[in-house]
């Protein structure tokens, strides 16, 4: 995946004339601007920042600059039609949903550049537009990963050590190592509503359970899942992207593909291959069963979730906010076949713990 930025070195009474046709135009949203004008004093009242002074203050200099996702035609297509039919879905995590804004082809690329060019052309006749000169670089999604290595260090979750590839720390005795580098899949353990279900895993998972873990982003829960002890692992996930996130973190931990099935489905929908997988789930139920995800989507669950527990089967949903709280723990009391066993809290998350009677 490519994102290239396109700048624009121009005057300031340049720059929101050209968003404004970027956006009419090509319908480009979120551009930058740099300008030497600075914060207001009601605006400055609105943030917490420390406001270096501009380079190019008072001079009348700015930049204007923009990003587009460069894809072949038919991954455009595709990515947009995936998009439109997710949000449809009341029940998808739309903060998570992929991009689908800025995303051209080569070919249109060239175009918006050509356009650029014409178009300062033609200002220059009515205002200032200062140097016009237009400068391109790009940058791929592994730039951003490897970004995360000054920030990543080892660090514990109850017995597990969870450390990046390119740290040597080794487990004290007692404890296990997961190998998880910062990707573009959610989910190193970090945020306190993983490891609140790691934590929860630890106490309640027995040796030989069945794991069933939906929306696993990283794959973080199956991994240390069946580190802990547990015979299989299967997993969901919306997004595309997780399929190679998980793929190359199972590999790091030494976890063959056959132990850990990734669908990329969405448990809640309609389409034939959601039933499907609904049906297949409900025919061989699970021992265990994960959902760190939101609260309105476990809301969504938890009348299913049932179907897919055997008997004393153990239900752990977390990335529940504390405002939201009330709300999952009474869609959980308002299911007979479940009883919380237990509300852990770390900060603003709750996770609860249930079982299947």
């Amino acid at each position: 995946m490519i994102w290239r930025k396109i700048s624009v070195k121009t005057k300031e009474e340049a720059v929101e004339i050209l968003a404004a046709y970027l956006f009419d135009r090509w319908e480009i949203e979120g551009v930058e601007i740099e300008d030497g004008k600075g914060l207001t004093e009601e605006e400055a009242k609105q943030i917490f920042a420390d406001i270096l002074p501009a380079e190019n203050a008072g001079n009348g200099e700015a930049s204007l600059s923009f990003y587009l996702e460069i894809l072949p035609e038919e991954e455009k297509k595709a990515r947009k039609a995936l998009v439109e039919k997710e949000f449809l879905d009341e029940t998808v995590d739309h903060s998570y949903t992929l991009n689908s804004s800025n995303i051209f082809t080569e070919e249109e690329c060239r175009e918006i550049l050509s356009d650029l060019k014409r178009e300062l052309s033609e200002m220059a006749e009515y205002t200032e537009i200062g140097k016009g000169e237009i400068s391109v670089s790009e940058t791929e999604d592994k730039d951003w990963m490897n970004a995360w290595k000054d920030f990543f260090h080892s660090f514990r979750v109850g017995k597990i050590l969870i450390k990046p590839s390119w740290e040597e720390e080794e487990p004290k005795e007692g404890e296990f190592a997961i190998s998880l580098d910062p990707g573009t899949s959610f989910g190193t353990g970090q945020h306190e509503t993983t490891k609140l279900c790691l934590l929860s895993l630890e106490k309640y998972l027995k040796e030989g359970d069945r794991v069933l873990d939906l929306g696993t982003g990283s794959g973080i829960l199956g991994i240390a899942a069946l580190k802990m002890g547990a015979k299989e692992v299967q997993a969901t996930d919306l997004d595309p992207i997780t399929k190679e996130a998980v793929a190359g973190n199972l590999k790091e931990n030494g976890i063959a593909e056959k132990d850990f099935q990734l669908f990329i489905e969405n448990i809640l929908g309609e389409e034939d291959s959601a039933k499907s997988l609904k049906a297949a789930f409900q025919k061989e139920p699970f021992e265990v069963v994960c959902a760190n995800i939101l609260a309105p989507v476990i809301v969504s669950l938890t009348p299913l979730v049932p179907s897919f527990l055997k008997k004393d089967g153990i239900f752990i949903s977390s990335g529940i906010i504390r405002d939201k709280a009330e709300e999952v723990r009474k869609a959980l009391e308002s299911e007979e076949s479940l009883e919380i066993l237990e509300e852990c809290v770390e900060g603003e998350w709750h996770a609860f713990t249930a079982r299947k009677k």
